[in-house]
């Protein structure tokens, strides 16, 4: 069994729920914005490349799942 340290473990935690690099300090990170970089990484794109409210991602989703 490995022990750690609570601190590395907060860490790890920390850099696993940060936003990708280059996200706008200005502008919330959460589970939505999550999903939808997600969903924009998943065709090679950036969440920035689409609307704010992701109403053209969710159209483009649409478009190619049929």
């Amino acid at each position: 069994m490995t022990l750690k340290k609570l601190n590395d473990i907060i860490k790890e935690v920390n850099k696993e729920n940060a936003p990708p690099k280059g996200w706008p300090s200005d502008k919330e990170w959460n589970e939505e914005e999550a999903k939808k970089a997600d969903a924009a990484a998943s065709l090679g794109l950036e969440a920035s490349d689409f609307s704010d409210d992701g109403a053209d991602l969710d159209e483009l989703k649409d478009i190619i799942e049929g």
